[in-house]
């Protein structure tokens, strides 16, 4: 609520009872708008903790995929070797083969 639509208070009060009522208002609100911040700082507080906690735990996962993806890259590298040797070796026998039919 803005101080604009404040209602008038007229309950047979002093102007200067309405100014202290309006002042203790005014420190009210004021505190209330404190303790808000306040309590939002600890809300972001844990919500960055709880991010924080999360990151780790995506760190160890992402270390733990990386070291089985080497092992999964070494597996790979070592079959199309394996593939690359086969075929010069059938390419070598197809060689000789055509090498006795064409004397």
């Amino acid at each position: 609520m803005s101080e604009d639509t404040q209602t008038e208070i007229v309950i047979g009060l002093s102007d200067e009872e309405k100014d202290d009522l309006e002042k203790m208002i005014k420190t009210f609100r004021e505190d209330q708008s404190a303790e808000a911040s306040i309590s939002n700082i600890e809300s972001v507080e844990k919500q960055i903790m709880s991010i924080g906690e999360n990151l780790a735990q995506l760190g160890d996962m992402l270390l733990k995929f990386d070291e089985k993806m080497k092992s999964f890259y070494k597996i790979i590298h070592l079959y199309f070797k394996k593939d690359a040797m086969l075929n010069r070796r059938i390419d070598d026998i197809l060689e000789i083969i055509k090498g006795q039919r064409n004397p």
